[in-house]
């Protein structure tokens, strides 16, 4: 049985690069932008937009700041045309395509309702990242040119709002319960690198 590891994050808490380095020290697939090009395939549509949508209802995609662009942090956002393919659709489609990798290699997932996908998957293990907005507001402005505070704590307001309305419309859960999950770790607490280390110690610890 292949092992799953699904990691759920606030935005700006680092839940990126703690996938990456837990990904890279076990050896398992990182399953992030290789789903987003799958589904886009799937589902005839523009990377952009699927990007666009993934854990953000059709309802609030569309006011996306610019600082979610893929371009450089100078460039203009232009919303990608609404066309009609559901947030279930997306959902779903991502899902199907997660659950495919995992029958053929130990992943760790990035969001995507990760927890939910993977809800029935034994000896998944389920993680959620959060932080201080501080340590949330200090890294956006470094890492995604957000050039105020005040436009980074809009940021991290919007993305957590779109996510935990997503999650309650479509996977019928609370995103951010902490009953949803194995580890709920404070990652301005114990630093990025020790939040990898403890991911990967209640991995080893499930699998014995």
């Amino acid at each position: 049985m292949k092992t799953v590891i699904t990691i759920a994050r606030e935005f700006g808490c680092g839940g990126s690069y703690v996938g990456h380095l837990v990904a890279s020290r076990l050896g398992f697939r990182y399953a992030d932008r290789e789903v987003l090009a799958l589904a886009s395939q799937k589902l005839k549509l523009d990377e952009t937009e699927v990007s666009s949508r993934e854990e953000r209802l059709k309802s609030s995609w569309e006011g996306v700041l610019e600082i979610f662009a893929l371009g450089s942090i100078d460039a203009g956002y232009t919303p990608p045309p609404i066309l009609p393919v559901a947030d279930e659709a997306i959902f779903a489609q991502e899902g199907r395509i997660m659950q495919a990798l995992a029958q053929e290699h130990d992943c760790v997932v990035i969001g995507r309702g990760g927890m939910h996908v993977f809800r029935d998957h034994p000896g998944a293990l389920h993680v959620f990242l959060h932080a201080p907005e501080s340590f949330r507001i200090e890294r956006v402005m470094r890492l995604y040119g957000a050039r105020t505070q005040a436009q980074a704590r809009s940021i991290i307001s919007e993305s957590d709002r779109d996510r935990a309305a997503f999650h309650a419309r479509i996977t019928r859960s609370d995103w951010a319960r902490a009953q949803n999950y194995h580890l709920c770790l404070d990652t301005a607490a114990v630093s990025l690198e020790h939040a990898a280390k403890l991911i990967i110690s209640c991995h080893k610890m499930l699998r014995r």
